[in-house]
């Protein structure tokens, strides 16, 4: 493959780099709704006062991605491609202005681009300079708690990514404006939100969100757990309305979430399960869907290469009989839900994980881990992210839809510097070689900067 990089992307690098060295604050205060999980270390820490009393702070931020993808029968041959690699590189830059702990104005510019894919590119390949945040927070002080308010584009990232994530695979993440209100206390956080997915459009600063095609609203809360203090539960529902519905072409939909997530770890033991309701209707048919996520991990911190024993199940319903609607709807979850080649969506399916993960060095970690996956209803489709359908039923009832054995590995020489390897083959069963379907391969590499 043949790869030419934009002569854009050097020069912006080392201009943000070079201001890093200026501009560095790092305080969780201001960003107490950012669930995302942390990023690594930034390579610059330093602080910029802009009073003369301290009140006025600017902080600046960001990283530098480059991956190569390769894959052989994307969408299990489905699309008519057998092999398609390409490259892609993007770099957001975060600057926040504080007063205080009352006052955020914070902005995030996001680039990125592609070369070498064979298929169409995707709203989420390339994208010229953009706003990937821009928002205003204010927060009261109140006697043991307080209230938040943030306006404006802003990533929405809540309990594990299963249904509100930031699409971190793809080479432009998921942004949504929205308005968010908050209450935290030491033990509680209640979060209500009002929002719209923005929308990726090729040129500068031309992204947007559609209010009236697609509108999200919720609460969601998190707070201690019965089992104690290392333990948490999150409760939520989540509401859904897209004017052209994935399920019914040309008509409307409705998804009323409701769900609770039960997390925590002991010295040996994690685990992390969750329960999902949906209700509502798509089209002229009533929904009724659901998913059970568990999750569970035997620690083992004092063995050589502390290895970690995990394992997941998933039952996620399908289904669309007659006037009733069992296709769960994942509505904006990680993109590799299930491995790096992120070929399905958690969406008609049941799902086995068995994984090992091990500390090879303290800079060297590795994942290992097999998927075994069924179709929940086998006259549903199969679907892949974010949430379109691939593949038709299986004509015979076939359900078994194949293997997949995943490696991730990730190396930190230091800590604001990270390498990773991941690859992915799906050995495609029935379920898919019956209707044509073949087995994928799926290579990874990816280098990333945070500065």
């Amino acid at each position: 493959m043949s790869v030419s990089h934009s002569s854009a992307y050097l020069p912006l690098l080392m201009l943000i780099i070079s201001l890093s060295h200026v501009v560095k604050s790092e305080t969780s205060e201001q960003e107490v709704w950012d669930h995302i999980p942390p990023p690594a270390e930034s390579l610059f820490k330093t602080d910029l006062s802009l009073s003369s009393d301290d009140e006025w702070q600017a902080r600046l931020g960001g990283h530098a991605r480059t991956m190569v993808e390769a894959y052989r029968n994307p969408d299990f041959g489905f699309s008519g491609i057998h092999e398609d690699t390409w490259i892609h590189h993007r770099i957001q830059a975060f600057m926040a202005l504080d007063h205080g702990r009352d006052l955020t104005l914070a902005a995030e510019l996001s680039w990125g681009e592609m070369q070498g894919k064979k298929t169409a590119l995707s709203p989420v390949d390339e994208d010229q300079p953009d706003f990937l945040q821009l928002y205003a927070e204010t927060r009261w002080e109140l006697d043991s708690s307080k209230l938040i308010m943030r306006v404006g584009r802003q990533i929405l990232y809540y309990g594990s990514g299963r249904l509100l994530a930031h699409r971190e695979g793809a080479n432009q993440r998921l942004t949504h404006d929205a308005l968010r209100l908050g209450w935290h206390s030491k033990e509680w956080r209640l979060d209500g939100l009002f929002a719209s997915p923005v929308k990726i459009k090729p040129e500068s600063f031309d992204n947007t969100s559609y209010f009236g095609q697609t509108l999200l609203w919720g609460l969601y809360a998190t707070g201690p757990s019965p089992f104690g203090p290392e333990h948490g539960v999150d409760l939520y529902y989540i509401g859904l309305q897209q004017e052209n519905s994935p399920l019914s072409a040309g008509q409307s939909e409705h998804r009323h979430t409701f769900g609770t997530r039960w997390f925590g770890h002991t010295e040996r033991w994690q685990y992390n399960h969750e329960f999902i309701l949906q209700t509502g209707s798509s089209g002229n048919r009533d929904v009724l869907a659901g998913a059970i996520s568990l999750g569970l991990g035997r620690l083992f911190p004092k063995a050589p290469l502390k290895p970690t024993l995990g394992f997941k199940a998933d039952i996620i319903s399908g289904g669309q009989n007659g006037k009733r609607v069992h296709t769960f709807h994942p509505l904006f979850q990680a993109n590799n839900y299930f491995n790096e080649g992120g070929f399905v969506s958690p969406s008609n399916l049941w799902n086995l994980n068995p994984n090992l993960s091990l500390e090879l060095r303290p800079t060297l970690s590795l994942n290992l881990g097999v998927n075994f996956l069924w179709r929940y209803d086998t006259g549903d489709d199969v679907y892949g992210p974010p949430f379109n359908s691939i593949a038709g039923a299986a004509p015979n009832g076939e359900s078994y839809m194949g293997t997949a054995y995943n490696l991730a590995l990730s190396w930190d020489p230091h800590p604001a510097f990270n390498v990773s390897l991941g690859y992915t083959h799906h050995e495609a069963g029935p379920s898919l070689t019956s209707i044509g379907g073949l087995s994928v391969d799926y290579l990874q590499l990816a280098m990333r900067l945070e500065f």
